[in-house]
C-alpha cells in the first residue's frame, strides 16, 4: 500500500472551526518551535478544536513559552495587536499586560486555576492607552499523563458594563449635586467638579461669551490638584478662528492634541494653549437666541484620545447644567418676586390696618356721638322733670305728669340700650318655635295703619305649616317692624311694600362670608323706593348710620336687625340699585316641628305668698345705690330684704344657720364670682332655693342663656321685679 495515500490532507481538529482555524491552516509553521499543526500534541489539538469552535471569547497558552492561540470571538479584542498574534508568545503580543499576567499564568501552570471579575487593564490596542475591564477564568491544561502543559483562558470584556454602571453612578451624583445647589455659582462649581473627577481631567468650567462673540469670561472653574485656574477674560480668536467658527455653528469641538489638530495647530495659537496648560479638550457650545452664549469646556494637560461616549457625556452635562441653571435662576427670580410681594403686601397690610383703625375710630366716634346725643336727650327730660318735681307748691296733676314723663323716658332709654345690645349680639334671647306666616301677618296688621293711605302692603305667605322658625319672637317682631318702617321711609310714604315668606336651603354669599347650605326661612321686604348705592350696603347696618334727615331716624333700626339675625344663627342680606328700590331679606333657622303650646303662667297664691308671710329675699348687688333701691322696692311689695355687696358675703349669709332666705335676687356682672356662678353655687348647695338674676348687659348670658334662672332686665320697674319674684316663689320646690 502507498504510504502517502494514508496521510490525511489536513488536520481533522481544524475542520469547521471558523476564521481563526482557516488562519492556522494557512499560516506557515515551518520555523515555529511547535512545527506543523499535524505534529502538534494531541492535547493541544483537542483543546483547540473546542476553543476554536466556541462562540465565547477564549484563548490557549501552550507550554512554558505561553504560545498564544485564540478563537474568532476573541480576535476583535486584540485591536492592533492582532497582526502576527496567532502562535506568538503572549508576552510579545501583550507587552503591556505581561507584568500583571505573568504571576497569574505561572500559577495556572502550577496546576491552580483562578478567576477575576471586572479586572481593570490599560490597553493600547487602538494606538493609545485606554482603560478597560475584563472577567477572566484561567484553567490548567494537562496531557494524557496528567502533567500541566498549558493554560486555557475564558475571558469576557466588561468595559461597556463597567462604564455604564459608572455613568449611572455619575448621573446620580450629578443630579444630587444640582439639587443641592442654592446659587448659580454653586451649581456650576458642583457640576464642573463632578464631571472633572469622573473623567479624570485637568479642568472643567463655563465660559460666557459676550453679545459680539469676541470675548469669553470665565468666572470660576474646577481644576485638578496642581493645575492652574483658567478663570479670567479671554479673546476668542487667539485660540484659532477655525475652531471658534465650529463653536459658533453649534458644533462640539473635540481636540486630541492642540499641537497637531488642524483646528488649533500653528505657532500663532500654540502660546494661547500653552498659557492655559491645554493639550486636549472638548468644547460644547450652547446656542441661545441664535448666538453662541456659553462654552462648556473640559481640558486635559496631556494629549488624550476622547471617546464618542465621553463627547456625548460632556454635551449632555452641558445641556443638563444649563437647564438646571435656568430653573434655579427662575426659582431665585420667583423668590425675589415673592419677597418683593411679601414686602409690598406687608406695607399694604400696615396701610390697610391703619385705614381700618381710622375707620374703627370714625365708627366709634359716630357710635359714641349717637349714643351721647340720644342719652343726653333722655337725661335732659329726666333731669328737668326731677327738678320740677322738687319745686315748691307743685300741683298733683303736674307731679303725675312729670313722673309719667320720667317713666316714659326710662322706657325709651331701655329701648335704646336694647337696640345697641342687639347689634352687638349681646342681648339675651329666648328662642322658640313659631309660625312665621302668623307672626308676619300680625306685625303687618299692627303697622298697616301707620303706613299712610298711599302705601300698599302685600303679604306673599308660604304654604300652610311649612315655615316655622326658631328665634326670639319679640325680637323678630321688632326686626320686622324696623324693616317695614325703613321701607316706608325709603319710598317717602308712597309706594308698595311686598313681604314674602319662603323656605330656602342656603344662606347667600356676601361680604366676608361664603355661601352656607342649611335649612332656613327667608322673610323678604321689598319696596319701590329710592334704592341704595352699592358702597353703602355695609354701612347701613352700622349703629347711628342713616341717610335720613336729622330728627327723622336714629340709625339703630337696621343695626338691631343685623344683630338679631346673626345672634339667631341667620343672616340679613340686601339687594338694591339707585332708583330701583331695595329688598331686605332676613334669614332665620327653620324649625321642623310645629310651635308648642305656651306653658301656663303660674298665678300668685295669696295664701302662700301674702306679704304678711314676710318672705325674705337676699339681694346681691355690687352697686350700693341699686342695692338699696332694690331692697326698698321689695319692702314696698311686703318682702323682707337683706343686701350683700358681692357673692362672697352672700354665701356667708346663706351659710349662717340663723338666717333664712326664701329667694336670692342677684346682679350678673359683679367683681369676683359673677351672678351666674353664684346662682349655680346656690343651686348646688341649697336645692329648691329660687334664684332670680338681673342684668343690663352680659355677654355670657347672651351667648349661653341664663342657665334656667329667671332674668329681669335692667332697668326694671316695681311691677316687673314684683312679678318675677312672685313667679319664682310660686315655683319654689322646697325648703332648706
Amino acid at each position: 500500500m502507498n504510504q502517502a495515500a494514508l496521510v490525511p490532507a489536513g488536520p481533522d481538529f481544524l475542520a469547521h472551526v471558523g476564521q481563526m482555524g482557516v488562519l492556522i491552516k494557512a499560516q506557515d509553521w515551518s520555523a515555529h518551535p511547535l512545527g506543523s499543526p499535524q505534529g502538534w500534541p494531541g492535547g493541544l489539538k483537542a483543546v483547540l478544536a473546542t476553543v476554536l469552535g466556541s462562540p465565547k471569547p477564549m484563548y490557549v497558552l501552550w507550554g512554558p513559552e505561553f504560545v498564544f492561540f485564540f478563537n474568532d470571538a476573541y480576535a476583535p479584542m486584540l485591536g492592533q495587536h492582532g497582526n502576527g498574534a496567532m502562535g506568538g508568545a503572549f508576552a510579545q503580543v501583550w507587552p503591556e499586560l505581561w507584568a500583571d499576567f505573568a504571576p497569574l499564568l505561572r500559577q495556572a501552570l502550577s496546576g491552580q486555576g483562578s478567576s477575576y471579575d471586572n479586572m481593570a487593564l490599560t490597553l493600547a490596542r487602538h494606538g493609545y492607552p485606554e482603560p478597560t475591564w475584563w472577567t477572566f477564568s484561567f484553567l490548567a491544561l494537562r496531557d494524557e499523563h496528567g502533567a500541566v502543559v498549558g493554560v486555557h483562558c475564558i475571558c469576557t470584556e466588561t468595559t461597556e458594563l463597567v462604564r455604564a454602571q459608572a455613568r449611572q453612578a455619575f448621573w446620580f451624583e450629578l443630579a444630587g449635586a444640582l439639587r443641592e445647589a442654592h446659587t448659580p455659582k454653586q451649581l456650576k462649581a458642583l457640576a464642573a467638579e463632578t464631571l472633572g473627577r469622573y473623567l479624570e481631567v485637568s479642568c472643567v468650567g463655563y465660559g460666557e461669551v459676550d453679545a459680539a462673540g469676541e470675548w469669553m469670561q470665565i468666572h470660576h472653574d474646577w481644576t485638578a490638584e496642581g493645575f492652574p485656574s483658567v478663570a479670567g477674560t479671554h479673546r476668542l480668536d487667539k485660540f484659532g478662528p477655525l475652531m471658534f467658527a465650529q463653536l459658533r455653528a453649534g458644533r462640539t469641538v473635540v481636540v486630541t492634541d492642540s499641537a497637531t489638530d488642524p483646528l488649533t495647530a500653528g505657532t500663532a495659537y500654540a502660546s494661547a494653549y500653552q498659557a492655559v496648560g491645554t493639550r486636549a479638550f472638548i468644547d460644547a457650545p450652547l446656542i441661545k437666541d441664535g448666538r453662541l452664549a456659553v462654552i462648556f469646556f473640559v481640558i486635559d494637560s496631556i494629549a488624550r484620545v476622547w471617546t464618542q461616549g465621553e463627547q456625548a457625556l460632556v454635551e449632555e452635562v452641558a445641556e443638563r447644567t444649563w437647564a438646571a441653571l435656568q430653573r434655579l435662576q427662575a426659582e431665585l427670580d420667583l423668590r425675589l418676586t415673592h419677597a418683593v410681594l411679601d414686602h409690598r403686601t406687608t406695607e399694604l397690610l400696615h396701610t390697610e390696618n391703619a385705614l381700618r383703625q381710622s375707620q374703627k375710630l370714625d365708627a366709634l366716634g359716630q357710635l359714641t356721638g349717637g349714643v351721647a346725643h340720644d342719652v343726653n336727650n333722655l337725661l335732659a327730660v329726666i333731669g328737668a322733670s326731677a327738678e320740677l318735681l322738687r319745686g315748691p307748691g307743685l300741683a298733683e296733676d303736674q307731679r303725675g305728669r312729670y313722673l309719667d314723663r320720667i317713666f316714659d323716658t326710662v322706657a325709651r332709654a331701655a329701648k335704646l340700650t336694647g337696640q345697641l345690645l342687639a347689634f352687638a349680639r349681646q342681648q339675651p334671647l329666648h328662642p322658640e318655635v313659631f309660625n312665621v306666616n302668623e307672626q308676619v301677618q300680625g306685625v303687618l296688621d299692627l303697622v298697616r295703619p301707620l303706613m299712610g293711605e298711599q302705601v300698599a302692603i302685600e303679604l306673599k305667605a308660604c304654604g300652610v305649616n311649612c315655615c316655622h322658625a326658631q328665634a326670639d319672637i319679640s325680637q323678630f317682631q321688632t326686626a320686622l317692624v324696623n324693616l317695614v318702617v325703613n321701607a316706608r321711609d325709603a319710598m317717602d310714604v308712597k309706594g308698595r311694600i311686598t313681604v314674602q315668606v319662603q323656605p330656602v336651603d342656603r344662606l347667600p354669599a356676601g361680604p366676608g362670608r361664603d355661601m352656607q347650605p342649611g335649612d332656613f326661612v327667608a322673610i323678604s321686604v321689598r319696596d319701590t323706593g329710592c334704592g341704595i348705592a352699592a358702597n353703602q350696603f355695609e354701612a347701613i347696618f352700622e349703629p347711628f348710620y342713616t341717610t335720613k334727615e336729622v330728627g327723622k331716624g336714629t340709625g339703630l333700626g337696621l343695626s338691631q336687625v343685623f344683630g338679631f339675625a346673626r345672634q339667631s344663627g341667620g343672616e340679613i342680606a340686601v339687594t338694591s340699585a339707585p332708583g330701583q328700590g331695595a329688598v331686605f331679606t332676613l334669614y332665620l333657622p327653620r324649625a321642623q316641628g310645629a310651635p308648642t303650646a305656651p306653658d301656663a303662667v303660674p298665678t300668685l297664691d295669696a295664701g302662700v305668698h301674702d306679704p304678711a308671710a314676710q318672705a325674705t329675699v337676699l339681694v346681691v348687688e355690687d352697686n350700693e345705690i341699686l342695692g338699696e333701691m332694690a331692697c326698698e322696692i321689695l319692702a314696698s311689695l311686703g318682702y323682707r330684704a337683706v343686701w350683700a355687696a358681692s357673692a362672697a358675703p352672700a354665701l356667708v349669709l346663706l351659710a349662717r344657720s340663723e338666717k333664712h332666705f326664701d329667694l336670692v335676687f342677684s346682679d350678673v356682672v359683679m367683681p369676683g364670682m359673677n351672678g351666674i356662678e353664684l346662682g349655680l353655687e346656690v343651686r348646688r348647695c341649697y336645692p329648691g332655693l329660687p334664684v332670680v338674676l338681673t342684668s343690663g348687659y352680659n355677654a355670657v348670658m347672651a351667648r349661653e342663656g341664663p342657665y334656667g334662672f329667671e332674668l329681669v332686665l335692667k332697668p326694671y320697674t316695681r311691677d316687673t321685679l314684683g312679678r318675677a319674684v312672685g313667679q319664682a316663689l310660686a315655683g319654689k320646690t322646697g325648703q332648706w
